[in-house]
């Protein structure tokens, strides 16, 4: 609390001092309130101007965190992505090499059926030959 007295105070009596200093005479008292009124509001418009320049600071540091948090969420991003990718591509070669197995094991088993087929028409010729 007492900073913040300070803080209005302190500029508000340097301007009432830099007031003073060009006024050649202080007469009456409306003088003195007069030049103390326009020391406060020049006081009050230093820290104004103050306190927006603090502010401004602020918000450019905020900007900069924030690009540098989004930058670093893009590279995070980028690399699971990538990451996600990699995997995906892999599940296709398995799923590539799986489905040429098929084909190959389909190709062996319809092979080996009409092997079997022949097999049993040459067993069936056979016992024809040997019934009669």
């Amino acid at each position: 609390m007492r900073m913040l007295y300070m803080s209005a105070l302190l500029p508000t009596a340097g301007w009432m001092g830099v007031l003073e200093s060009m006024s050649a005479t202080v007469g009456s008292p409306s003088d003195v309130a007069r030049l103390a009124g326009f020391a406060s509001l020049l006081g009050t418009l230093t820290v104004l101007i103050y306190r927006l320049g603090v502010w401004r600071t602020e918000m450019e540091n905020t900007k900069h965190n924030i690009g540098s948090e989004v930058k670093a969420y893009r590279l995070e991003t980028s690399a699971n992505f990538d990451r996600l990718e990699r995997r995906l591509d892999a599940i296709e070669h398995v799923l590539s090499l799986s489905s040429d197995r098929l084909v190959r094991v389909a190709r062996r088993q319809a092979l080996t059926d009409d092997q079997l087929h022949w097999l049993e028409q040459q067993q069936a010729l056979r016992e024809g030959e040997v019934a009669r």
